[in-house]
């Protein structure tokens, strides 16, 4: 089973699916030895068993609640008689929640996009992908940058919540395209920032509505995207981007 835990482990990572993994690293008269492992979903669904009854229990109860309040690794000791389980004896497991880095996912390869593109890689230790539907702009890609070409921003990837992303290709159209792309996906990306006036933002916000998407997920779009910071050239307009999305990710207050 430990081999199909880990090939399980590594297909999760690469999907940014959100689990647990629990594993016992201790045992003395328990049900299960050492090195026994099972993985906790978000749903609550498990793969694989730390021993059944109360003790696993208490263990998918104590996963979820990592999932959802953290910190990322826990490591906890039972007697199991306190877990009114008649075989007694001692066991320690340990948690570790599988999360990767977030990504920030960029839809346009101008100025502005390639710009954040380039100082979020400089400062941030985040995936950073570059989408655009002009197949020569991967020349103008930063090194170290994923560039994705997206012919007429059609089949835009399905995202998670640990994904941030910013629309900012060359058209109202365009934008307004992959807007309703993202936020038409469960669960979708956690934050959605896209350039424009507040004027352009009216009138995106109203088209999206008539499409039936949520009203939560269409207030929650930031745009115009970006902290104000002043300036409206292409350098300023970046920092004040990912500094709107740095804010946001450790959950600071935006204006």
């Amino acid at each position: 089973m430990s081999g199909e835990i880990f090939s399980r482990v590594a297909e999760i990572l690469s999907r940014g699916e959100p689990a647990v993994l629990v594993t016992v690293v201790a045992a003395e008269g328990a049900p299960r030895e050492p090195g026994a492992r099972m993985l906790v979903f978000s749903d609550g669904r498990i793969e694989g068993t730390v021993g059944g009854g109360a003790l696993e229990h208490h263990a998918i109860q104590k996963a979820l609640e990592l999932l959802r309040n953290g910190p990322r690794t826990l490591l906890e000791d039972h007697t199991l008689r306190d877990l009114e389980m008649l075989c007694g004896g001692k066991t320690t497991l340990f948690y570790e929640v599988l999360q990767t880095s977030p990504t920030l996912a960029i839809f346009g390869a101008g100025h502005v996009g390639i710009l954040l593109a380039k100082i979020a890689h400089e400062t941030m230790p985040w995936k950073i992908v570059l989408y655009d539907d002009r197949k020569e702009r991967e020349e103008l890609c930063p090194k170290g940058i994923e560039f994705q070409h997206l012919p007429a921003y059609q089949n835009v990837p399905k995202f998670s919540g640990r994904t941030y992303a910013v629309v900012a290709t060359e058209s109202h159209e365009t934008d307004f395209q992959v807007a309703a792309a993202l936020l038409g996906q469960d669960p979708g990306p956690a934050y959605l920032g896209m350039l424009g006036s507040r004027a352009k933002a009216a009138e995106i916000r109203a088209k999206l509505l008539s499409l039936g998407l949520p009203k939560e997920k269409v207030e929650a779009l930031r745009c115009p995207v970006g902290l104000p910071l002043g300036g409206k050239d292409p350098g300023t307009v970046a920092v004040s981007i990912l500094s709107e999305i740095l804010a946001f990710h450790h959950g600071a207050r935006l204006p």
